[in-house]
């Protein structure tokens, strides 16, 4: 992208704070700014506002349209995939919408980072949070199919599972929370936090992709796509992938330390038909494997899960025939996904002005994918599957644990909802948030968060954006 040349700043183009990003944390962060100051704060946000009458439940329209990078941003090597939202309300128009509290174990493991959280002081914004979002567990009748077999499993083999929670009280179960919700039920960012921040009186600019900082006689100035805006503050919340860019085209150190969940998939096929895009896709998980909330397992959750039909046509890694046979059994199959607490560390840097990444999959990593591969067929079979499949070229379809002959990274397949730090605490900004040397620039989204957390993010992310938004404002 070539460097914007700004027009004369004008008197609308000078706030007491812009708040750069309108996601989990772009969005908490203005609503907690605008509540103290009003009309100085401007929400940037760099894709659209898209509302519900957009969402059409159409893949190959609404993919392209809400995706980062229309859905294949991923790694330099092509390994893992990044899923990434572009568009107002940030990566929670396009979430599962599962909400998880800060897990404890969190206040020891960052400070051995040199960050800090106190899970305790951070309870209130917590709360705040899931007051706002309507967080609620997800009802028995609710559990479809695919994450009743997936219960089912785990019950059968005494493992810790239980209902999820999630921010979408009126949910009509159409199936299709991955595309922006189409019927205003799931509060994401952009029908929760955005307009109470708009209320207070927060201007929302969306269409505005910021390049660069500069600072300039004592502020700050974002040269933008719609030329510079000036504020005393600016609050990054861009993400993990644009934040640190935005950080490395103004000169300043970021990009490293990125940490991610790693995802994989299996499915248990059965004889009667499953239907899992009918319903909630992610409503059950298994805790047995975790290392948080007081589990001291090898370090991932299991999640039932559900794409529909063309997301779900590039995750088996069978060719030819093999694959149409796949096809073939979707409505018959199950689906779980891990969330893999990576011990993985991952950089982005600048090629061309623009974001690479790359992440190479370390060895405790690809033994906990084994490991999830192996427990997630045991599961399966106890449910009653006559076969699982592995999203492993060299697998495929197994009716009993089979050790996966290599982890080799390109043999399966790999992607991450979830990415982590690149500006984290402790690294490239303060333990709370702030960016040294650089005054009234704070980073408050996951690109601060200095570790992959274990759980879903966004209720971790938004309270932290609230509390640190609250430093802000007691530190101008």
């Amino acid at each position: 992208m070539t460097t914007p040349v700004p027009p004369p700043a004008s008197p609308q183009r000078r706030f007491k704070a812009l708040v750069i990003g309108s996601g989990a944390g772009g969005a908490p962060a203005a609503t907690a700014l605008a509540e103290a100051w009003g009309e100085g704060v401007a929400l940037l946000e760099a894709g659209p506002h898209l509302h519900a009458r957009d969402f059409t439940q159409v893949e190959r329209e609404m993919v392209p349209r809400l995706y980062a990078q229309g859905g294949v941003q991923g790694t330099e090597d092509g390994v893992l995939s990044l899923l990434q939202a572009r568009t107002v309300g940030g990566s929670t128009v396009i979430n599962d919408a599962l909400c998880f509290r800060p897990p404890p174990e969190l206040d020891a493991r960052w400070k051995a980072l040199g960050a800090h959280i106190d899970t305790a002081a951070l309870a209130p914004f917590v709360d705040r949070v899931e007051e706002v979002l309507q967080v609620r567990e997800i009802r028995r009748d609710q559990i479809n199919r695919a994450n009743y077999l997936v219960g089912l499993g785990a019950a059968r083999l005494g493992w810790h599972g239980e209902r999820l929670r999630h921010n979408s009280v009126g949910c009509v179960q159409c199936g299709f929370r991955h595309l922006g919700c189409a019927y205003d039920a799931k509060q994401s960012m952009n029908l929760s936090f955005v307009p109470r921040a708009q209320a207070a009186g927060a201007q929302l600019l969306p269409e505005v992709e910021v390049h660069h900082l500069e600072r300039r006689g004592g502020a700050w100035v974002a040269l933008t796509s719609q030329g510079a805006f000036a504020a005393e503050h600016v609050v990054l919340c861009a993400g993990v992938v644009q934040t640190p860019t935005i950080l490395l085209r103004s000169g300043i150190a970021a990009g490293d330390g990125v940490q991610v969940h790693v995802q994989t998939v299996a499915w248990g096929d059965f004889d009667d038909p499953v239907d899992g895009f009918n319903g909630i896709p992610m409503a059950y998980g298994v805790l047995e494997f975790a290392d948080i909330y007081g589990h001291t397992g090898p370090g991932y959750l299991i999640e039932g899960v559900a794409v529909q039909p063309l997301g779900f046509s590039v995750q088996p890694q069978l060719e030819g025939l093999g694959h149409d046979e796949v096809l073939g059994r979707y409505r018959h199959l199950s689906g779980a996904v891990s969330l893999v607490r990576s011990a993985s560390r991952g950089r982005i840097t600048l090629k061309d002005d623009r974001p690479a990444i790359t992440y190479p999959l370390v060895e405790a990593d690809l033994q906990r994918l084994a490991h999830f591969y192996d427990r997630a067929t045991e599961l399966y079979l106890a449910a009653g599957a006559s076969r699982v499949l592995l999203a492993h070229r060299h697998v495929g379809w197994v009716d009993r644990v089979t050790p996966v002959p290599t982890m080799d990274p390109g043999t399966f397949y790999v992607y991450t909802a979830h990415p982590f730090g690149g500006a984290g605490r402790g690294l490239v900004t303060d333990e709370v948030g702030r960016v040294p040397g650089q005054p009234g620039l704070w980073v408050l989204d996951g690109s601060a968060v200095p570790e992959a957390i274990g759980v879903n993010p966004q209720v971790t992310i938004a309270a932290l954006a609230l509390e640190g938004a609250a430093r802000l404002i007691a530190d101008a």
